[in-house]
């Protein structure tokens, strides 16, 4: 994998020259700290937008703020996913970037590889900040939480970050137009979000990821191995099919 560390760095200087990085963090960040402070006061919001209105709120837990932080982050990343990467390989083949890159002694591996590398780190770290944001405004708020499930379920929130880049950037070196690529993309996983009602079915979707870490906040016992496996063989599928459509694209 020749030229990874070169093709790395210039991805994160894209990065911090395009302003991705701080969009997504200061994106998620926003997330991680308005969502406690919502559901804390909410009834006050409620009590303050007219004097007749009566509707009885339960007390928010740190549990039900967790949850919904998670459920929030994982609409809003995949969608920051899918219009970061849906041009980023098809973007610079027919840009002739691509082109000039590969031409030196670098493997097309390193190029694929990089571009997930950088996009997963982005949003690890950006989602590090949200999460440290909310937990500690969730607990200082709401109460205590469990903070190994709340980390468990970060992990899985990450992979599932994984699958959303791998399965973009494939279609992104497929489509030449980055609308047809980011669009298919968001039908797919939308599609495979829909399939989680599915018995059976919905056991090996990767969206069971989310479930799974929002059960154990909850305490429930329930696993979904299945869908962490296949999750696992949809990133390396993904990956080894965009390498086969770009080494047999004539750049």
């Amino acid at each position: 994998m020749s030229g990874l560390g070169a093709f790395i760095k210039k991805e994160i200087k894209e990065q911090i020259k395009t302003y991705r990085f701080l969009i997504i963090a200061v994106v998620l960040l926003v997330i991680g700290l308005a969502t406690p402070l919502m559901l804390k006061y909410l009834p006050q919001i409620i009590k303050l937008a007219g004097e007749d209105i009566v509707i009885d709120i339960p007390l928010p837990t740190a549990v039900q703020a967790l949850t919904e932080y998670a459920d929030t982050i994982i609409q809003v990343g995949v969608l920051m996913v899918v219009l970061i990467a849906m041009g980023s390989i098809s973007g610079e083949i027919y840009k002739g970037t691509a082109a000039m890159v590969l031409s030196k002694p670098v493997s097309r591996v390193s190029f694929i590889l990089a571009k997930l590398f950088t996009l997963s780190t982005s949003f690890t770290a950006a989602l590090i900040l949200a999460s440290a944001a909310c937990y500690g405004y969730t607990t200082l708020l709401l109460g205590e939480a469990n903070l190994a499930a709340f980390l468990a379920l970060n992990g899985l929130l990450i992979l599932f970050f994984m699958v959303a880049i791998s399965l973009t950037l494939l279609l992104s070196s497929v489509f030449r137009n980055h609308l047809a690529a980011g669009g298919l993309a968001l039908v797919i996983l939308i599609g495979q979000a829909v399939m989680l009602n599915i018995p059976r079915l919905g056991d090996y979707m990767p969206a069971g990821l989310v479930s799974w870490g929002t059960g154990l906040l909850s305490g429930e016992e329930a696993s979904a191995w299945g869908a962490l496996r296949i999750s696992l063989a949809i990133i390396v599928t993904c990956l080894y099919l965009t390498w086969l459509r770009i080494r047999n694209k004539e750049l």
